[in-house]
């Protein structure tokens, strides 16, 4: 029975992260039309708003969802805003750069996780640890390819600025996953999925009210059609269906089996990024995300 659980967390996890690059493709796909703060408002109004009827449904139904007021609500708030920049930096990083290259830089969080670790959680990490972290850096250097910068007498600000932002996200991811290990054991999962939609939708809600985008500079709002609303919406639903999907998914299988499965989540975005996008990684980013996808289990295996 362990081993059926196991599983079917694992295929579980699959659809989630399938579920989350499906999401990330449509807001590229937006991001030709929206600002990403629209997109984002909408990834986190629709997704807040779809989990608040679902929960309000199981309550009513005699599900007991277990939400409660948190515990650590400064931790809650700290969290919540980490998820909302690094939401909106990925978004950013993902109208500037293809899906893979996005992707990966955001795989870098782990390792960045595990240099914060002694800081903020005290945690001690060994020298084989640090030498992965070392490794994951420079694949993650293989992927940007410097030579884009030094070797350039005209730099394209327009994807630096991307690389910087998914570099921001990987941060921001970092200190998501920090406060989510620190609230894991206190708090109901349900409680921090509700408190970061919502912390989430005020932020978004108020850079809309104000108009103002921060990447672009330009306003935050254009009035969508019927069919861009839709697809508004599928955004928010997209996400919603992936955080339900990732409790569940952790529910049945243990973290350490599910993290290496994590970097699946490449795989979709290159799938969307060539079928829809028509955007095929070099063999030299390839090589990268292999280094960053190896450091990143490996240095999991040794902290889990």
């Amino acid at each position: 029975m362990h081993i059926d659980n196991e599983k079917s967390g694992i295929l579980i996890y699959v659809i989630t992260l399938l579920s989350f690059a499906t999401m990330e493709a449509l807001a590229k796909y937006l991001s030709d039309t929206f600002s990403v703060s629209q997109i984002v408002w909408a990834r986190y109004t629709f997704h807040f708003a779809i989990i608040f009827i679902i929960v309000i449904f199981l309550e009513l139904i005699g599900y007991k969802s277990g939400i409660k007021f948190p515990k650590l609500v400064k931790v809650q708030i700290l969290r919540s805003i980490a998820l909302l920049l690094m939401t909106y930096c990925f978004f950013t990083s993902l109208s500037r750069l293809s899906l893979a290259e996005a992707t990966i830089i955001l795989f870098f969080s782990p390792l960045i996780t595990t240099m914060l670790s002694p800081l903020i959680l005290k945690e001690k990490v060994n020298y084989s640890t640090w030498l992965a972290v070392i490794v994951g850096f420079i694949g993650m250097i293989i992927v940007i390819n410097p030579n884009n910068i030094i070797g350039s007498t005209k730099i394209d600000m327009y994807w630096l600025s991307g690389i910087l932002y998914g570099i921001a996200g990987a941060l921001f991811y970092s200190l998501y996953q920090i406060g989510t290990r620190i609230l894991a054991p206190v708090e109901p999962a349900i409680t921090s999925l509700l408190f970061s939609g919502a912390a989430g939708l005020l932020g978004t809600t108020f850079l809309v009210l104000i108009n103002y985008d921060p990447a672009s500079g330009m306003q935050a709002w254009k009035a969508p059609n019927s069919s861009e609303w839709s697809f508004l919406i599928i955004v928010g639903l997209f996400g919603a269906i992936g955080q339900f999907l990732i409790l569940g998914a952790y529910a049945k299988a243990k973290a350490i089996t599910l993290a290496p499965i994590s970097y699946t989540h490449i795989i979709w975005a290159t799938l969307f990024g060539y079928f829809f996008f028509f955007s095929i990684p070099s063999l030299q980013t390839f090589l990268g995300a292999l280094l960053i996808v190896a450091s990143g289990i490996y240095t999991f295996k040794k902290t889990a």
